[in-house]
């Protein structure tokens, strides 16, 4: 396939361009495999906080894992794509394993999905969380991640104020959507309902132009890490370099990697894996 003539449909639809499997078969490959490792996490003597509410909406809950190595200096926050409108909390754990032995908490969000709420409402759900985790569970020092759609909702929360009144150390953004504009006529915003005004609202690549990050930079180093697949399509390798590009002009400490051999799905499910070589970017990104 060549993404200069490829329709945004075919663009946006990750399982047409994995190349382990068929098409029709990897969503629910990639559901099998990482709920298998979530519940296996969830057996596992790391200690869990589970379904604590951190919102009023239904699906408002967090899991939080550590056990007695944990240090308190480091949180890391990984919200689950699905592209807004699918997956949970309960099936995104498998990154816990590496991440709790090398002494970092690791915090699994829920949020409600679309056509339930609005990708606006979803945002500010983000939003929500944060504070809980800074006001009520008085975590000070949060790196802040997410996969594809989880990826826009991390990428949506770097704003000067909010990184300063939260802790927020850093971002780690895998195979995300920074711009909305191409979903509009696309079978993904059927649930999404999309109009042209919210995708200039909603779109990281759009409201991030004009801030000043020189403040906060001065006093603390906010690093981001964006991160997308090999056999991810054009547009997702374009959007990702679009943001490192626009982060590095806006003066944050930004690396940019594509990680070869992987595709949209299972860039994130072999984060259970203490060897690949993500997991281990990942870990010294947060403890370095």
């Amino acid at each position: 396939m060549e993404g200069k003539t490829e329709s945004n449909e075919v663009l946006y639809s990750p399982s047409l361009w994995c190349k382990r499997m068929h098409p029709d078969t990897v969503v629910n490959k990639h559901i099998e495999i990482v709920q298998f490792i979530s519940e296996q996490i969830k057996k596992s003597s790391y200690r869990v906080t589970a379904n604590i509410r951190y919102g009023p909406g239904d699906q408002q809950l967090l899991d939080v894992y550590e056990n007695e190595l944990t240090s308190l200096d480091y949180t890391f926050v990984y919200i689950h794509g699905g592209y807004w409108q699918d997956l949970n909390k309960d099936i995104s754990a498998y990154c816990v394993e590496p991440l709790v032995n090398a002494g970092i908490r690791v915090v699994i969000p829920g949020y409600d999905l679309a056509p339930k709420v609005t990708l606006c409402n979803i945002v500010e759900e983000i939003y929500q969380l944060l504070s809980y985790l800074k006001d009520c569970l008085k975590y000070k020092n949060i790196w802040l991640g997410g996969h594809s759609a989880g990826a826009h909702l991390a990428a949506s929360m770097i704003h000067p104020e909010l990184i300063e009144s939260i802790g927020v150390k850093g971002f780690i953004l895998i195979s995300g959507v920074f711009d909305l504009n191409p979903l509009l006529e696309t079978s993904i915003n059927k649930a999404l309902r999309l109009n042209k005004k919210t995708c200039l609202q909603l779109s990281p690549l759009n409201n991030l132009h004009g801030l000043d990050f020189t403040h906060i930079m001065t006093q603390i180093c906010v690093k981001v890490l964006v991160v997308y697949a090999e056999n991810d399509s054009p547009a997702f390798h374009f959007q990702s370099k679009q943001l490192a590009k626009l982060l590095d002009k806006l003066g944050l400490e930004v690396i940019e990697e594509r990680i070869n051999g992987v595709d949209h799905f299972d860039i994130v499910e072999n984060l259970s894996n203490k060897d690949y070589s993500l997991t281990k970017t990942i870990i010294n990104f947060i403890l370095n």
